[in-house]
């Protein structure tokens, strides 16, 4: 539950700084222009504009409301905290099955290809320095 509210609240922020689709800024544009609206442009939707302020307003408040929730519905939290619980065990569960899994076929993996077929790693190591480097 808490990643659900955790990622709505981020995708709310992420949508809200997003710049508006070319669409959505006609409004802007024809107040500069003159008040000529694209063709096609609903009137409605200049009057349904808010401004920063507002939206961070009306966030906050909604953000109260999902916060009281809780108190309002508490036979729904029980159970919505029950299957979020659930769903956290399942996930540890299979994922640590998948860990163990993967692991074992890395094993299985490495003790497969012998050390010849992986190459043959050289070092390199410093030799004498030549004539043409030393200035002899």
């Amino acid at each position: 539950m808490s990643f659900v509210l955790r990622a709505a609240f981020w995708l709310t922020v992420l949508a809200f700084l997003l710049p508006a689709p070319e669409h959505e800024g006609a409004a802007q544009a024809a107040a500069r222009n003159g008040g000529v609206l694209p063709a096609g442009y609903e009137a409605a939707a200049i009057e349904n504009e808010i401004g920063a302020g507002e939206a961070l307003a009306l966030a906050a408040r909604s953000a109260q409301d999902v916060m009281g929730f809780c108190g309002r519905n508490p036979e729904v939290c029980e159970k919505s905290s029950a299957i979020a619980g659930h769903v956290m065990r399942q996930t540890t569960h299979y994922g640590s099955l998948a860990i163990v899994w993967l692991t074992e076929k890395a094993k299985e993996y490495q003790q497969e290809a012998p050390a010849e077929a992986m190459g043959a790693r050289t070092v390199a190591r410093p030799q004498a320095a030549s004539d043409f480097t030393t200035g002899a």
